[in-house]
């Protein structure tokens, strides 16, 4: 089967208002900590039928720091952080060893909406 890549992207929509409404946000009215914010955007999520809404792309860098994106699944947050997991000799894992900052992003179709997270990592106990 030949499909020709940009005449297939051209006929995909993109954020089509009558599909999907994208949210506003002012962030001078999000909560001073990003968590509760979190939660209330990720239980709309699960009740819009999201399918798998703790999936998140982690985002961390190797040892010449170019850049390297996978997707995890998300184990946790609380007021310390974002929590998932991986094992400390996989690529991710001698990558935040040898970069301790990551990011991680959601993105949630249903609701025209995304999170991004970033900052250092910390080895769970």
């Amino acid at each position: 089967m030949h499909t020709d890549l940009d005449e297939l992207l051209r006929s995909l929509r993109v954020w089509d208002p009558a599909v999907t409404e994208l949210p506003g946000f002012d962030p001078a009215t999000a909560p001073s900590t990003p968590l509760p914010l979190f939660a209330r955007w990720f239980a709309q999520a699960v009740a819009a039928g999201e399918r798998e809404p703790h999936t998140m792309s982690l985002a961390t860098s190797d040892m010449e720091g170019h850049p390297d994106v996978r997707i995890v699944m998300l184990h946790g947050a609380d007021a310390s952080g974002w929590f998932f997991a991986t094992h400390a000799g996989s690529r991710k894992g001698r990558h935040l060893a040898a970069h301790p900052h990551a990011a991680l992003a959601f993105y949630w179709p249903a609701l025209g909406r995304q999170v991004r997270v970033r900052g250092r990592r910390d080895r769970a106990p």
